[in-house]
């Protein structure tokens, strides 16, 4: 694979990959030579410790032997110092005590600073037993053993315990020097391996510059060089550049652009004639329409005006047929309370038919009454020409009573002669006066039929008014519309005309580009 043809999000991830491995090496390393450093170091501290405890324990040894060796001449001189120089030497023993308890706490890290830490243990521990013969001998005031302990097994441990120390010292400096040259030599290969890792950073940075600018940033250029020429209008510019990676798609597809830009260009150009051919056809067809929108606004205000004269003269309809129905109204009303006049006459006239039926009545009792009268005087009389001369009083009687009853029986006959007729005249009254009503009921059916027909005409010359006014509306409407369509015609005769001074404009900008000349 060439080069060139390296994916860009491949080779960005190889070269982070790259410095990545690159600074986890060091990372390690670093971490490597500061833990070997770290080792190293805390084993020269460690001997450095014990050098220090051993000697910490040899001196305090010595001034112990010292301090005992002043309460030896004090306890032929001054008794009296002896107890302090006793206390001294056991202060002076305990710190040298202490101190190699501390030095045998120390790790020992080689075979040769345990043998020689034993050597000096064995040693210290003689020497220990020494001095505390001596603390017993002066503890007892006993200057002889004390003169042959300090002589004798003082002086032998004294000796093996210093030169035991000696050793361990002579031990101890030589690991010391071995300890620092494992420092210098790790100290100069870490110099070394950044001084490597250094020279192959520097290799990789001068590499990976040279791959980008061959792979990514001279394609870039080259692809400004091409925008820059398609932004002058040049559509000409060659694109040469070859590859399979990111870079190589973004050239395609800038040729891609570049094809894409000569064609909307060479269509511009076909277009923009024919967008002028239409443009002014567009205008002379609105000049017309303009014209004929015009005729038509006129003939519509014409017609608004007819329109409006016929609803004046619907509208004059309506109210004489509503002034019409008033009357009828009117009219009902009189008729309806005649009507009313008639039932009333009827009813009267009924009534007084019944009251003539009871006088009738009455009179029939009247004329019953007198015949029986009659014929009861008549008895009387007989009875009375019965008794000769002493009924003849009653038959006086009998004779006016009789007298009486045929009176009666005459007018009650007159009284139903008079009321037979009057009942004749009342009934004919009583028929006269239904027919009436029946005649008024008529006329008030018709009067409410007329209403009827009235408040239909009414109502339908009201409709006829509302549906005229809506025409006259819609008649309105229509000129507005008329008249903003005639406004729209002139607004699109003057967007037609600037639409030609865009199409000129258009054709100005488009030849700014520069397109290939199709090869045949």
């Amino acid at each position: 694979m060439k080069l060139k043809d390296l994916p860009v999000r491949t080779g960005f991830i190889a070269v982070l990959a790259l410095f990545g491995t690159l600074v986890l090496a060091t990372a390690l390393f670093g971490i490597y030579s500061l833990t070997r450093t770290n080792a190293l170091s805390e084993q020269t501290n460690t001997l450095n410790a014990e050098t220090v405890d051993l000697k910490d324990v040899y001196i305090n040894n010595l001034k112990t032997r010292s301090a005992l060796s002043r309460a030896y001449i004090a306890l032929s001189a001054n008794p009296a110092d002896k107890d302090t120089a006793v206390a001294a030497a056991q202060g002076y023993y305990d710190v040298a005590k202490k101190a190699f308890s501390a030095f045998e706490a120390i790790p020992k890290e080689t075979a040769d600073q345990q043998q020689a830490a034993n050597r000096v243990a064995d040693a210290f521990h003689t020497h220990a037993n020494a001095i505390d013969q001596l603390f017993s001998a002066i503890g007892k005031n006993d200057v002889t053993a004390y003169a042959q302990t300090n002589e004798g097994p003082m002086t032998s441990t004294s000796a093996a315990f210093g030169k035991s120390a000696d050793a361990f010292f002579t031990v101890a400096s030589r690991e010391s020097a071995q300890l620092q040259n494992a420092k210098a030599q790790n100290a100069t290969l870490l110099k070394g391996v950044a001084v490597g890792l250094l020279i192959l950073s520097c290799t990789l940075i001068v590499l990976v510059y040279y791959a980008l600018d061959h792979t990514v940033v001279l394609p870039l250029r080259e692809a400004m060089n091409v925008l820059a020429h398609v932004s002058r209008g040049d559509l000409t510019v060659a694109i040469r550049h070859e590859s399979t990676n990111e870079i190589g798609k973004l050239f395609e597809s800038m040729r891609e652009m570049k094809r894409s830009l000569g064609g909307i260009v060479q269509a511009v150009h076909g277009g923009t004639d024919t967008i002028a051919t239409g443009v002014h056809q567009m205008a002379s067809g609105n000049t017309d329409l303009s014209q004929r929108t015009e005729e038509q606004a006129a003939a519509l205000q014409e017609t608004a005006s007819s329109m409006e004269q016929l609803t004046d003269t619907v509208r004059q309809n309506a109210d004489n047929a509503k002034q019409a129905t008033q009357l009828v109204r009117s009219t009902a009303l009189v008729t309806e309370q005649g009507n009313r006049a008639a039932h009333d006459v009827v009813l009267t006239m009924q009534g007084l038919s019944d009251l003539s039926g009871k006088i009738a009545d009455i009179t029939n009792v009247i004329e019953g009454i007198a015949f029986q009268t009659n014929i009861l005087s008549l008895n009387a009389a007989v009875e009375a020409a019965r008794a000769g001369e002493e009924g003849r009083g009653f038959a006086v009687v009998a004779s006016e009573v009789r007298s009486l009853a045929q009176r009666s029986a005459g007018a009650a006959k007159e009284i139903k002669e008079r009321i037979t007729d009057s009942l004749g005249r009342v009934e004919a009254g009583t028929q006269q006066a239904r027919q009436a009503s029946q005649v008024m009921a008529d006329i008030l059916t018709a009067v409410n039929r007329v209403n009827d027909l009235m408040g239909e005409i009414a109502a339908a010359s009201e409709a006829q008014s509302s549906g005229i006014e809506q025409v006259n509306r819609a008649i309105a409407q229509m000129d507005q519309v008329t008249q903003q369509n005639a406004a729209l015609v002139e607004q699109a005769s003057a967007a037609a005309l600037a639409l030609d001074e865009q199409t000129v404009s258009l054709k100005s900008s488009v030849s700014v580009f520069r397109v290939e000349v199709a090869r045949t």
